[in-house]
């Protein structure tokens, strides 16, 4: 009994200075510890889960469970450096992307600025055109059908400058344009030769051998000289004809009656057109003859006709018109 009353304060005493000797270690080894809400860490802490020990099972000493708190939290916060509160900024350099758009938005506009520069340059400008084939018509005359003059050669269109020649002066049968680099347009053309001159109402127009008529130019030489008191008779136009081709003012088969009548004038005399009688003269014995409105017949017709004058000129008649359209029923007024 005596022995065992001893041992129980002894015991106490040795526990006891187990304890201070613990709480003297963790105070040498304890380390500054931040509190977590004055750190910034790159990545939030992930939580400490918490066991709880098992009921019926004896618990571990309260210094121990200090000392496993403080190594917990000082690995979770233990960091090497501290910044605080410092916010750490960077300039910021916007550096531009120069992607497919943007290539193809400067290709455009260096396109953009060549055509406006060979547009305007004086180099591809019209200043005039080489004419060839031409002898009534001038070159300032021609120039001004063209209406390309002072501007582009890229505006030069050899058709339309075609059509526009022919329809300026009916007095060409062709025209043939040809444009070249860097400035030139070449222009040959072929004049109608003009066989008639057709007087009607005061006014004077040329005829060709197609029938075309067209206004006088310049000197044609001996023409075939028709006063005509009325209008031809409409020609019938092919519809396979260009529409650049003026239709004609006379049939083709009226010039060639024309042109076979004339040789049968006395004295070189004009031609004369009647709508009604068709072709004719004036005699120099002071009356008209017709012949109609075609050559068949012409000698049988004029033999006929010095039948009647004869005839006439012995009776002392002297008539104002004889038409010998018809040889085997002719008359005279």
């Amino acid at each position: 009994m005596t022995r065992t009353k001893q041992n129980t304060p002894r015991s106490e005493l040795v526990r006891q200075r187990r304890t201070q000797q613990t709480q003297q270690r963790l105070t040498q080894t304890r380390k500054t510890v931040y509190r977590p809400e004055t750190i910034f860490l790159p990545v939030p802490p992930r939580p400490v889960k918490q066991t709880r020990a098992p009921q019926g099972k004896a618990t571990r000493p309260a210094a121990l469970k200090v000392l496993s708190a403080k190594k917990s939290r000082r690995q979770r916060y233990d960091i090497a450096f501290t910044m605080g509160r410092t916010d750490v900024r960077t300039p910021g350099i916007a550096i531009p992307q120069f992607g497919t758009r943007w290539l193809s938005g400067l290709l455009c506009a260096a396109l953009i600025f060549i055509l406006y520069s060979v547009w305007t340059s004086a180099t591809f400008k019209v200043s005039g055109a080489e004419i060839s084939g031409n002898q009534r018509l001038g070159e300032t005359e021609i120039n001004a059908a063209l209406r390309v003059i002072g501007q582009p050669i890229f505006v030069a269109n050899p058709a339309k400058i075609t059509e526009n020649l022919l329809n300026a002066y009916p007095d060409l049968s062709s025209v043939d344009v040809h444009v070249a680099f860097p400035n030139r347009i070449i222009v040959d053309v072929v004049e109608r030769t003009p066989l008639i001159a057709w007087y009607q109402d005061g006014t004077l127009a040329w005829i060709d051998a197609q029938g075309i008529g067209f206004p006088p130019r310049g000197q044609a030489g001996n023409l075939i000289n028709v006063v005509a008191n009325g209008d031809p008779p409409p020609v019938q136009v092919d519809p396979a004809q260009s529409s650049n081709q003026k239709p004609p003012f006379l049939d083709p088969a009226m010039v060639q009656v024309i042109t076979v009548l004339y040789s049968y004038v006395p004295g070189g005399a004009s031609l004369l057109y009647d709508p009604q009688f068709g072709l004719g003269w004036q005699d120099v014995r002071g009356w008209q003859v017709y012949f109609g409105q075609n050559s068949d017949d012409i000698p049988l017709k004029l033999n006929v006709y010095q039948a009647i004058v004869d005839r006439l000129t012995n009776q002392g008649i002297r008539p104002a018109l004889i038409s010998m359209e018809y040889p085997d029923a002719p008359f005279f007024r």
